[in-house]
């Protein structure tokens, strides 16, 4: 197997580093908050009667941990449940989106998505203490923390497929209330930047571009508490200074959302950059935690090699040797706004995450991104994850575990509670007999 643990042992242990010899090693102990984010999705019959008409569900869930009070919690020989309460809030919303056999009246399957899509992401407040919903947070990653784009651009037309050349400047410039394609004349939304219609499928499964908006909406919702913090402009930079953003799973994007990981690139890039010039670097303090998956299971083949308190280095190389790619694969390129690490914890548990570089280096295709130097985040995340882990759960990231708590969707009977919720989101009657009727309720 690709993924098994190598014969010449050589090849991990040449990748290892131990924590002393990284860099702001005077850091972890200043972070004292994390906030989390993780999602669930599920796509669920719209009604009994008719099993092939879907309703896709997603819920997002964030959760705000003390970690202080974290430590308190598990100081004794038992976790102390009243001190953890006291230690976590979480804030969550829930999405829906018309699958296969739902149309609005006199609009195709692919375009009562788009529509229902973009009013998801015009009423969706991440937090219901901000203002900002997902499609502010989507303009600001198109600008930078201080400056919010009032477009983004979209490069084909959803409607009559005009590209490139066809386009004054090549793209759409499609703002919150969207636009006119300048071809076709027909409307175009801002939710079509995603470009998750072009996944959607009139009859069968709807999961993938589901899935897709999910993944997008944790980011987002993500950079927006970041957002919050940048624009508390008395105490924000110290706050970001103290908190670190943890994704549930890899800091990428794949399939036709993958083109969004460079915008959370420089995003991400322009944070550090203004948190270095008001001499805060390096911060943010950002991290994607894998729970599952093929990098994983092989940290877990090859942890005995690692020693504690050691991170690995994965390298072009040895990634494509264990996913059995050619030698000279550009792994990551096109996906990744981070690099994956595994960190041996000094209790001996292996985490796969994921930590951005300095502005100006990319994660992979680039020859500085190979240098773990580039890094300068790494050695803070690794202590914060190192604390968290080991003075708690054993095999357990907490911040990550509480997240996932708050997003996960009822399974087995619970499909009945998500069709319901379903129906109350999208406006919909509780019978297939009338939804085929259109519109919806709450459509525009």
């Amino acid at each position: 197997m690709t993924q098994a643990s190598p014969e010449d042992e050589n090849l991990v242990t040449s990748l290892c580093t131990p924590m002393a010899d990284l860099t702001n090693g005077d850091l972890s102990r200043d972070v004292r908050f994390a906030i989390t984010v993780d999602g669930s999705d599920a796509e669920v019959e719209a009604t009994r009667e008719h099993p092939t008409i879907k309703v896709g569900y997603v819920r997002v869930a964030a959760s705000f941990i003390d970690l202080d009070k974290l430590h308190e919690a598990g100081a004794g020989d038992f976790v102390n449940p009243r001190a953890l309460r006291a230690a976590h809030q979480h804030a969550a919303f829930d999405g829906a989106l018309p699958g296969s056999g739902l149309a609005i009246a006199g609009m195709s399957g692919v375009d009562t998505w788009r529509q229902e899509l973009d009013r998801l992401l015009a009423v969706t407040k991440f937090d219901e203490d901000s203002q900002l919903t997902l499609a502010d947070m989507l303009l600001a990653l198109h600008g930078s923390p201080d400056a919010a784009a009032s477009t983004a651009p979209l490069r084909r037309c959803p409607t009559c497929d005009a590209k490139d050349e066809q386009l004054p400047g090549g793209a759409i410039q499609v703002p919150k209330r969207g636009t006119s394609c300048p071809v076709c004349g027909a409307h175009v939304y801002l939710g079509d930047v995603l470009r998750t219609h072009e996944e959607y499928t009139p009859e069968g499964s709807n999961q993938s571009p589901l899935t897709r908006l999910m993944l997008v909406a944790e980011r987002l919702t993500s950079l927006g508490y970041m957002q919050v913090l940048f624009n508390e402009k008395q105490h924000g930079l110290d706050a970001l200074a103290r908190t670190m953003f943890i994704t549930d799973g890899p800091l990428g994007l794949h399939g036709v959302v993958a083109p969004l990981k460079r915008r959370f690139q420089d995003y991400l890039a322009d944070f550090a950059t203004h948190c270095d010039e008001h001499e805060r670097a390096p911060f943010p303090l950002v991290v994607g935690v894998e729970k599952s998956g093929r990098f994983v299971e092989h940290a877990h083949l090859i942890s005995h090699l690692i020693p504690p308190g050691n991170v690995m280095f994965l390298s072009r190389a040895y990634i494509n040797r264990i996913t059995g790619r050619p030698p000279q694969h550009q792994y990551g390129t096109d996906e990744f706004y981070g690099r994956r690490f595994i960190y041996r914890t000094t209790n001996g548990n292996p985490l796969v995450i994921t930590v951005p570089p300095k502005p100006g280096v990319a994660p992979y295709g680039d020859a500085a991104g190979e240098n773990i130097a580039n890094y300068p985040t790494l050695r803070v995340v690794c202590e914060v994850l190192d604390h968290v882990q080991t003075r708690l759960y054993e095999n357990a990231v907490i911040p990550v575990a509480l997240a996932h708590s708050a997003a996960s969707l009822p399974l087995g009977v619970g499909q009945s509670v998500l069709r319901a919720l379903g129906q109350r989101l999208l406006g919909l009657p509780p019978r297939s007999q009338i939804i085929q009727r259109g519109p919806f309720p709450g459509a525009r």
